[in-house]
């Protein structure tokens, strides 16, 4: 048994049996509210392996899309050096210090294509605040 599915069971019989034999009304509801968080838990665990492989996908893209953008035009060496760190480290930090560096050299990108490649990178955050959502609804 995977440990999704084991909090899964748990939240079950929390829901199913505990709960409802459960006389006092706030030890009654603790039960039932340990159930959804069980629950929650099991689906967060059971999507992680997903959503690690669908991140890894975003950022490859995200580099991809970078890299083909800041080739078609001159771009401040900040920027480069940021989106080079990117696509060695792949992480929140590299992507931060991204943002950093497109906001530092926003005048000299000029508004169009800063609303461009910013653009970019917050398609990315948001792929992976929608996913880290599927399981908090």
């Amino acid at each position: 048994m995977t440990p999704d599915q084991l909090l899964e069971r748990i939240a079950a019989v929390l829901r199913k049996e505990i709960g409802p034999a459960v006389a006092a009304e706030y030890p009654r509801t603790q039960a039932f509210m340990a159930s959804v968080v069980l629950q929650k838990l099991a689906r967060q665990l059971a999507s992680a392996e997903a959503h690690r492989a669908a991140g890894a996908a975003d950022m490859d893209a995200l580099v991809a899309d970078l890299d083909a953008t800041l080739a078609s035009a001159a771009t401040p060496p900040g920027i480069v050096a940021a989106v080079a760190a990117l696509a060695r480290g792949r992480d929140d930090a590299a992507l931060c210090a991204l943002i950093e560096a497109l906001y530092r050299d926003r005048a000299a990108l000029g508004a169009p294509r800063f609303d461009a490649l910013l653009g970019r990178v917050r398609r990315t955050m948001r792929a992976g605040i929608d996913r880290r959502l599927e399981y908090a609804a």
